[in-house]
């Protein structure tokens, strides 16, 4: 399904406002999960 989106006959613009919006899900979604993994392990820390 991606492959047809970006192989299809659209705007160069749109097409790169597509891969724009797919870097920065992709960016929130990993500081989303670093930011995940640093509070869970500073809880555990303060466990300990």
């Amino acid at each position: 399904m991606l492959l047809d989106i970006f192989s299809a006959p659209i705007a160069s613009g749109a097409q790169t406002f597509w891969l724009i919006v797919a870097i920065l899900v992709g960016l929130g979604a990993g500081i989303t999960a670093v930011d995940f993994r640093s509070s869970v392990f500073k809880k555990d820390s303060k466990k300990d």
